[in-house]
């Protein structure tokens, strides 16, 4: 697959160019500004991000700024650090910083953050447009996000976490891209980084939760279509854990490929309907394994038949995303999630293990009560036990020691509430998380559906190690194992210093009750600092 990718990059650099710049985060902050535009507009299909087609509806209103004759007030308040415009060419780039301390009350302990890092991103003429990316990063986390990155070896979203000084962290994370846009009709993405797919908060389709990733995006668009092939290799990092190979540092992690196919269609002004296909499949160390399945690189075909017909044991998901304008600036959103199914024994309601699907409901307003600004979001998840897992540990639905849809896994409901206000520079947040999940018990190696990397059955890696499985084929309800309770408030005062970086002085206060059969914690938490708002960092689970 790399082979693949890079021989695309030659073709793509070599060819004419003539394109648009625009910006291709994914932070929520950072596209509230323009978001009420977007999903106002005709024919935009808004929910495979980053929108990679949407030239200047992209672009970030500046309504924070006004014209200076100052350069040094320009730079600090208003653009880009560095600026370079030609006749065929654009570039820009500047800072990236998170410098902040907060503390844990509850342990008193504090905590810090130290990141640098820069965004650079342009065109080259006008088809071709790139972004890149750096962070590198020191830090110190609540106990709840501290023994959560302890025990699975990752900053969530960041990466590896190695060990800095006594309890911190340090991590780094690179992004980058390069767009050729044929036509009005095909778009061709090839970098490394993570992508969202829905109109929610969270994503049970495919989310930015995980750390970054290689890919290839094929976009077509024509009449209310918009047709999105991905191509991508994901990670196991816990393979070694099981299995002591000698010289691991020469082998690298074990890879495993997905593709997905995202058929986008805008029915009318207010209507959306997409429906997902996704094939996952492992290229290590296993007997038949050939590496990228090229049956899997056909743009149009169908997954779960190519796998029936392979008699592989590959994991096809599929399922749909929709969108509905109440009216311009408010819609409702749904998904729809399906693994593996048994209408039978759904119909039966005995609780059958292998009845894997999850949906999400939501609503999101950017004018509430008429206030200008004032945007406010309610959503609801839930997902049965044991999706988005497999057999074998190494083709479930994850990348980097991370579920690839919600944070949470599966065997999970969850309730969230979030508002936004803006006024001038200011910005005010507040998220309310409620969440229940059937977990694991210490010392048990059972499996309740929740970990989606524990086997659904009696697994045995290459070592003899042996995973538990599931405790029985009927039955299987949610919350079932070890129920546990997570509820989470997050405010957050900002103020905006330049819209270009989203940079702003920020407070945040995070309270967090979780509560299960064995245990009852508390984290009380605030943190102030100065920071450059682009990425979701998703610590709200």
């Amino acid at each position: 697959m790399r082979g693949l990718f890079i021989s695309l990059f030659l073709i793509l650099i070599c060819l004419d160019v003539r394109g648009q710049y625009f910006n291709y985060v994914l932070g929520d902050s950072y596209t509230h500004n323009f978001e009420e535009t977007i999903h106002s507009s005709k024919n935009i299909h808004t929910s495979f991000r980053p929108l990679v087609n949407l030239h200047s509806l992209y672009n970030q209103a500046d309504s924070l700024t006004k014209n200076s004759n100052s350069w040094l007030y320009k730079k600090i308040f208003l653009e880009d650090l560095v600026i370079l415009n030609g006749e065929n060419y654009r570039l820009t780039a500047s800072p990236i910083i998170n410098f902040s301390i907060g503390t844990e009350l509850v342990d008193n302990q504090n905590t810090f953050k130290n990141t640098r890092g820069y965004i650079l991103e342009g065109n080259l003429g006008k088809h071709i447009r790139f972004f890149s990316s750096l962070t590198e990063n020191q830090a110190t986390f609540p106990n709840y996000l501290n023994n959560y990155i302890v025990n699975n070896n990752i900053v969530p979203g960041q990466g590896y976490a190695r060990d800095f000084k006594d309890r911190g962290f340090d991590y780094s994370m690179s992004s980058g891209n390069i767009t050729y846009k044929l036509n009005d009709m095909f778009v061709l993405q090839f970098g490394h980084g993570k992508h969202f797919i829905g109109d929610g908060y969270r994503s049970l389709l495919l989310s930015d939760n995980t750390f970054n990733y290689p890919y290839l995006r094929v976009q077509t668009k024509f009449w209310k279509i918009e047709y999105t092939n991905l191509y991508t290799e994901f990670q196991d990092i816990r393979y070694f854990e099981n299995n002591s190979l000698s010289n691991t540092d020469q082998i690298g992690y074990p890879k495993k490929y997905m593709s997905a196919h995202y058929l986008s269609f805008n029915a009318n002004e207010k209507l959306n309907i997409a429906f997902f296909e996704s094939v996952v499949w492992r290229m290590n160390h296993a007997p038949g394994s050939s590496g990228f399945d090229i049956n899997y690189l056909n743009p149009i075909v169908i997954f779960r038949p190519i796998e029936f017909s392979l008699n592989s044991p590959d994991n096809v998901l599929i399922g749909i995303n929709t969108k509905y304008n109440i009216q311009s600036k408010s819609f409702i959103y749904a998904q729809l999630i399906l693994d593996e199914f048994s209408l039978n024994d759904l119909r039966e309601n005995n609780g059958f293990w292998a009845n894997k699907y999850g949906y999400q409901l939501g609503y999101k307003t950017f004018n509430l009560l008429g206030i200008s600004n004032l945007s406010v979001q309610t959503e609801f998840n839930l997902v049965r036990p044991y999706t988005y897992a497999h057999h074998n540990p190494q083709q479930n639905y994850a990348h980097y020691n991370q579920p690839l849809a919600h944070p949470l896994g599966a065997n999970f409901s969850e309730l969230l509430f979030i508002s936004r206000y803006i006024k001038g520079k200011w910005e005010l947040s507040a998220r309310l998380i409620l969440a229940k999940y059937g977990g694991s018990f210490t010392n048990d190696s059972i499996s309740y559906g929740n970990d989606v990397y524990q086997s659904t059955g009696q697994f045995q890696e290459p070592n003899g190690f042996i995973y538990g499985g599931r405790p029985d084929d009927f039955n299987i309800n949610l919350y079932h194992g070890n129920k546990s309770f997570i509820n989470t408030r997050i405010f957050d005062l900002a103020y905006i210093i330049n819209p270009k970086t989203n940079l702003k002085v920020n407070l945040q206060i995070l309270q967090r009750d979780f509560k299960d059969k064995e245990s009852n914690q508390k984290t009380n938490f605030f943190s102030f600092g100065l920071v450059s708002d682009l990425f979701n960092h998703y610590y709200d689970f």
